[in-house]
């Protein structure tokens, strides 16, 4: 799995296309950057009993980061966690927790990358989705507003990400 900030940033660059303000009583723009994420901020529950991944001694295993100005602007949370509990348990656990926003698309190595079907425009797709051979990724909501969990078997413990993407602008 990539690192925490490298999906940020590779979410953010796929995701948000520049746009210029347009004059409706003033203009404001900011960045936010935490290397922690919240289940607000990721707007998902924390698996029970699931513990922060570092892949690195110095590793915060989440980082939150915000970028807007005018009418544009991207929101971006990622949390990653392992657990000694089963793909199985931990999977249905967050299949429960983002149905509230949708069914939830599952990306396997067999339906992901290119294999992928084309999604429709704006629709989510498992076309970006790195799940690897024995991996999951869950989906759901838009390209400008989704929330995504990906598994991955490590040894006897399953490591996985949340991850929380909001976009607003063309």
């Amino acid at each position: 799995m990539k690192s925490p900030l490298m999906l940020c940033l590779a979410l953010m660059a796929g995701t948000a296309a520049a746009q210029e303000a347009k004059p409706h009583g003033g203009f404001s723009a900011g960045i936010e950057m935490r290397e922690q994420a919240t289940s607000k901020d990721l707007g998902l529950p924390i698996y029970p009993g699931a513990q922060v991944q570092r892949d690195t001694k110095d590793d915060k295993g989440a980082v939150t980061l915000g970028l807007w100005g005018g009418l544009f602007g991207v929101h971006l949370a990622v949390a990653q966690y392992r657990s000694s509990d089963s793909l199985d348990e931990v999977a249905g656990f967050y299949r429960r927790a983002l149905a509230p926003y949708g069914k939830a698309l599952e990306c396997r190595a067999d339906n992901s990358g290119k294999l992928a079907p084309q999604p429709a425009p704006g629709q989510l797709g498992c076309e970006d989705a790195e799940p690897g051979r024995d991996g999951l990724v869950l989906k759901v909501g838009s390209k400008k507003d989704q929330r995504v969990v990906a598994f991955q078997i490590k040894g006897k413990e399953l490591h996985f990400q949340l991850v929380r993407l909001t976009a607003r602008g063309d």
